[in-house]
């Protein structure tokens, strides 16, 4: 009988801290920073943004969406123990004049493995901790 308590409370041990490692990875909680957010590209790898091109974020608990600046866009985001991970972009598919700005920014999404919020804004950032993409709060 001691080894099922035993065996038990290792697995009750491992359960809680799966489900605490990525709250402690960052000192916040997952989904609960970004979840609800809604985000306005102004830079990419620190070159700004085309101002005739709006580009989009919005997140939620388990997805992001918006406008690429030319498409309607959606994929899926996971919170890992080391930050995000941004899968399955998927998109309308009209041509425009900021389709060029709109590809590079499904990239980075798609390269984002972290993320940093200073001084207000979004920062999605890259294994190194280099900002791929900078965006303001928007409503």
């Amino acid at each position: 009988m001691k080894t099922h308590r035993l065996r038990g409370s290792f697995y009750a041990l491992a359960i809680l801290a799966t489900l605490t490692a990525p709250a402690l990875a960052d000192g916040q909680e997952p989904d609960r920073d970004l979840a609800g957010t809604k985000w306005t590209l102004v830079s990419l790898s620190g070159t700004p943004t085309d101002p005739a091109t709006t580009t989009t974020l919005n997140i939620t608990a388990g997805g992001v969406g918006g406008n690429g600046g030319c498409n309607t866009y959606g994929g899926k985001l996971v919170y890992t123990a080391n930050g995000i991970e941004i899968s399955d972009v998927f998109s309308t598919m009209m041509a425009c004049e900021g389709l060029s700005q709109e590809q590079a920014y499904f990239k980075v999404l798609s390269d984002a493995t972290g993320y940093v919020i200073d001084d207000g804004n979004l920062h999605l950032t890259d294994t190194e901790g280099k900002t791929l993409a900078e965006l303001a709060p928007s409503e």
